[in-house]
């Protein structure tokens, strides 16, 4: 596995007592429930499978209400399989907390739903992805310039990406009530227009010019922090004619191997597609599992229940002997 993915399965197993101790258990719970249990039966590997699947579908980056309502579907169906698997006492409070797990979730997507709090943490500068970015205030006085930006955006859902560059305003962290704590940093950029009269490309020589005189007013003026990458502008020299246009120079992290950045998650995926769980065993009578039938008269069932009875009205009849006794035992002390 990737390291910082997961622990060392091999030094957390403890043979002996056979047990799993100091584990990250989402991946097992995730990913690996399915493989170790895999030389089960059918009937009894497809229901813990489908519990995996539950955990791994609650645990997506985004989920849509739909799936949070068929996960509500599944888990009580998964449930009821594992009922007809594991006997009674297998049964405690862990067991029953799966079934809590989406109002959970549901409960946390309210949180962010009700908007940031009042107020907020503004800096001057950030580091995120490698990059150190300042605002335009703090690089005005400085030999070197820190608040240039740019990010890439897909045009409509269509795949093709356009470019946005900008110089940032101010950065600020927004939080969010709830727990676990909840928070993203922002920056408030000022953007130049992307049209050809803002911009323009030389595609032959790879030279990108930006009329800095140029704003652009209609796109949204926040951006995540995470999405940022830093570029910086160059002005021409002893040219009166592009006075108003720049360069534009994109910079890679110092020292980093540059990837494709992403927000800071724990391994999850995009969106969750959660499938219907269906089994048929449900809609038919519980048999067992070989087909071992016996019949049973009315008066074999009418004498087990006059047991029974009999049973509870001895049990009875021992507690009032019981009491009895204690009443003359205190009687004699007195």
């Amino acid at each position: 596995m990737p390291e910082g993915y997961a622990s060392n399965l091999g030094k957390r197993a403890n043979m002996n007592e056979v047990k799993l101790i100091g584990m990250k258990s989402h991946v097992f719970m995730e990913t690996l429930i399915p493989i170790a249990f895999s030389h089960l039966p059918e009937r009894i590997w497809k229901p813990i499978t489908e519990i995996s699947l539950s955990f791994k579908d609650l645990c997506f980056e985004k989920l849509l209400e739909s799936s949070l309502d068929r996960m509500e579907e599944n888990i009580l169906v998964t449930t009821t399989k594992l009922e007809k698997i594991f006997p009674c006492g297998f049964f405690d409070v862990m067991e029953h907390l799966p079934i809590h797990l989406v109002q959970e979730a549901r409960l946390g997507v309210k949180e962010v739903a009700l908007g940031p709090k009042s107020q907020v943490l503004t800096m001057n500068k950030y580091c995120v992805n490698g990059f150190k970015f300042q605002t335009e205030e703090v690089s005005r006085n400085k030999k070197t310039n820190n608040s240039s930006v740019y990010i890439q955006s897909d045009v409509n859902g269509t795949g093709q990406t356009i470019e946005y560059y900008g110089v940032i305003q101010e950065i600020i962290e927004v939080r969010y009530s709830g727990w676990p704590k909840k928070k993203i940093v922002l920056f408030r950029c000022e953007w130049i227009d992307p049209s050809h009269s803002g911009t323009k490309v030389d595609h032959q020589h790879n030279i990108i010019e930006v009329k800095h005189t140029r704003k652009y007013k209609s796109y949204d003026h926040f951006i995540i922090a995470q999405n940022a990458k830093q570029v910086y502008y160059a002005s021409y020299p002893l040219r009166r004619d592009k006075a108003n246009w720049w360069v534009l120079i994109k910079s890679k992290p110092v020292g980093r191997i540059e990837i494709d950045n992403v927000l800071d998650v724990a391994y999850q995926n995009n969106v969750a597609i959660v499938q219907q769980q269906v089994d048929v065993e449900l809609e038919t009578p519980l048999q067992h599992p070989q087909h071992i039938l016996e019949e049973v008269s009315d008066d074999e069932i009418l004498n087990v229940e006059e047991e029974i009875s009999e049973n509870e009205e001895n049990e009875s009849f021992d507690d009032e002997e019981w009491d009895d006794n204690e009443n003359e035992t205190t009687e004699d002390e007195e």
